[in-house]
């Protein structure tokens, strides 16, 4: 039987931390060698992990002629284009004749609601409006993002595709011992992410850490940074952004994950923070499946709440220990070793649905 040939877009350099990059990689190094041939990007250098797999093959991707080259890649034959992003060369292929794109099927995954492209360029929203009601299947990430999806541009979701965690990677120290509770947020430091309200925080809770880890956007780092000036605390840290290795010490060393952003699908930072054995805060606006309210954290609504159950994990360490080991114990469901199954198997359909 022939392989299904598997085209991801994103890139998968080994200091890419961008969560698609991330996911990518967890999958292709899962899906079934037997019955996939995958080919992924990268510019610089790819992660080590995928070097030397027989079914991976790695493709450098250099700045000229960026757009011809990929367009070029997706019409070699494929079965599958996942992950069609929002680029110039994928606006060629899906605006193609079906009989030059042969069998390819161009795969849109949805990982957040459609409100999270705010104020976009007159290009971006050129290219979004004329890519993504012509892919051919599309999933999400939730059930959650499913109905958004389909209320946005009226097309059925055809797979719940939620991502994953390495449970071997992310893991809870033996004990925490921190004499004060250490709050974490982790994420693009951006406004939309929230991580202000961690400096708000930081001044009602003077007995804590708060610590704010993550690549910044815009500026948004430099204007968070003149307000922990401003403010004279000396309880909350701005650290910039971290490899996965670093980020997993800096988990093992705090107490309690914050994620104060309104607009998520399932964030993958909530994943590796339980897995990690911490209890998370976040908003209930997207109902992600990460948190299970009151068990292993809490999904609040408003700021008001956000503050309150803070204040409830801060004050009670057996809360913060009884809720983080609910969180490990309820994450084990999110291990990329099953998560990738379900990848797989609708993949395998999606492929059988284009040599039909």
């Amino acid at each position: 039987m022939d392989k299904i040939r598997l085209l991801f877009l994103p890139l998968v350099d080994a200091g890419n931390v961008n969560a698609q990059s991330l996911n990518v990689r967890e999958i292709a190094m899962r899906l079934d060698p037997d019955r996939f041939q995958i080919t992924l990007w990268y510019e610089h250098e790819p992660d080590p992990r995928l070097i030397g797999c027989p079914w991976i093959h790695l493709e450098r991707l250099l700045a000229r002629r960026r757009t011809a080259r990929i367009l070029r890649e997706m019409l070699l034959g494929y079965d599958i284009i996942a992950y069609a992003d929002y680029s110039p060369a994928t606006y060629a292929f899906v605006h193609l004749p079906h009989v030059l794109r042969r069998r390819a099927k161009a795969v849109f995954h949805a990982e957040a609601p459609m409100a999270q492209i705010t104020h976009p360029s007159r290009m971006l929203r050129f290219l979004h409006d004329g890519i993504l009601p012509r892919c051919d299947v599309y999933t999400a990430i939730t059930d959650f993002v499913g109905r958004d999806m389909q209320a946005a541009v009226k097309k059925n979701v055809n797979y719940i595709l939620p991502v994953g965690v390495d449970l071997r990677l992310f893991s809870p120290p033996e004990r925490r011992t921190n004499l004060s509770p250490v709050v974490l947020f982790a994420g693009t430091v951006v406004e939309r992410k929230g991580p202000q309200f961690m400096v708000d925080a930081a001044a009602l809770f003077p007995n804590a850490m708060f610590r704010i880890v993550g690549a910044g956007r815009n500026g948004f780092d430099e204007i968070l940074r003149r307000k922990i000036a401003g403010s004279g605390l000396k309880n909350v840290t701005l650290e910039g952004e971290k490899t996965q290795i670093e980020l997993l010490d800096i988990m093992r060393q705090s107490d309690i994950f914050l994620l104060p952003s309104r607009l998520e699908g399932i964030p993958k930072v909530s994943l590796e923070a339980a897995a990690a054995g911490l209890p998370c805060i976040v908003f209930r606006d997207y109902e992600t499946p990460s948190v299970v309210d009151g068990v292993t954290g809490f999904q609040v609504r408003t700021n008001v709440e956000m503050i309150k159950s803070l204040g409830q994990l801060i004050a009670d360490r057996e809360l913060r220990e009884r809720m983080g080991a609910a969180a490990r114990q309820h994450v084990a469901q999110f291990d990329w070793d099953l998560v990738s199954r379900r990848w797989e198997s609708a993949y395998l359909e999606i492929a059988e649905r284009g040599h039909r």
